[in-house]
């Protein structure tokens, strides 16, 4: 899947407090919650450069995408 496919599925984050985001995606035309403390993820996505010179956990935007992409699908029994 390309970036600008999760992109479009990507539904966004909402902070639940302590370091805990809602985070959403759509699957098979049905969307999909969980609550992550992936925030590195989150900061990468909200970050608009196309790759990292630094050597940061996510070095791209589909990295990040992809990892809560996932972990969304696992917290739902997808």
């Amino acid at each position: 899947m390309t970036t600008e496919q999760l992109k479009k599925r990507y539904l966004g984050e909402s902070f639940k407090g302590r370091g805990h985001f809602k985070i959403g995606f759509v699957w098979r035309g049905k969307e999909y919650f969980a609550t992550t403390t992936n925030t590195m993820a989150i900061d990468r996505i909200d970050d608009e450069m196309p790759e990292r010179t630094n050597k940061d956990y996510y070095v791209t935007q589909k990295q990040a995408l992809t990892d809560l992409y996932n972990e969304v699908k696992r917290a739902n029994g997808i």
